[in-house]
């Protein structure tokens, strides 16, 4: 079925590569929250930091499979890799506990271990897959595919059903627009 939808992307790009990149889209509220709680202990109270990475954390977890970006994925793919994240906590730690920033270091340190392993979205993802269900009418794994294809489609310009409708329906909109009695245009 995946071939007859979108069997020129899949000639272009492989799915094994399109799976891939729709994981990575999917971890992305956790690589997105490990990068910036440390930016945001570096600006404000540990506790308000912790609180506003929960919240990015939980916002981005419910709208990313409807954002799907070829080109933010490219720095997801990037930005997720343990060793880059484990040289950047253990340098920024050190920098809070060089301040004497206890609060900044305990947050830092269990955010990280939060989020590498998957705590926290356990914790949120119940109330995420209600927000998921009225947002998305596919499951989630299957949108952010099916977004990453359309996205491929749309860079190679390449023929998809559900593209070529749309396109369709847009001109036939434009024209009805254009041809309408009392438009201004004419």
């Amino acid at each position: 079925m995946l071939e007859a939808y979108a069997g020129p992307v899949l000639a272009r790009e492989p799915l094994p590569r399109l799976i891939e990149g729709a994981t990575v889209w999917l971890r992305s509220p956790q690589t997105l929250t490990l990068w910036l709680l440390p930016l945001l202990l570096w600006q404000l109270p540990a506790g308000w930091a912790a609180l506003l990475a929960l919240l990015i954390y939980v916002a981005w977890q419910g709208m990313a499979p409807g954002l799907v970006n070829r080109a933010v994925l490219l720095l997801f793919r990037q930005l997720e890799r343990v060793s880059f994240q484990a040289i950047y906590y253990v340098v920024i730690l050190s920098l809070f506990a060089e301040r004497g920033d206890t609060a900044a270091v305990v947050i830092g340190l269990a955010g990280f271990i939060a989020l590498r392993w998957q705590l926290l979205d356990r914790i949120v993802n119940p109330l995420v897959r209600r927000l998921w269900a009225v947002l998305f009418p596919l499951p989630v794994p299957d949108q952010v595919l099916r977004s990453l294809i359309l996205r491929t489609a749309l860079k190679y310009r390449l023929p998809i059903p559900e593209i070529d409708r749309m396109e369709r329906q847009l001109l036939n909109l434009w024209n009805y627009k254009r041809t309408s009695p009392g438009n201004a245009s004419e």
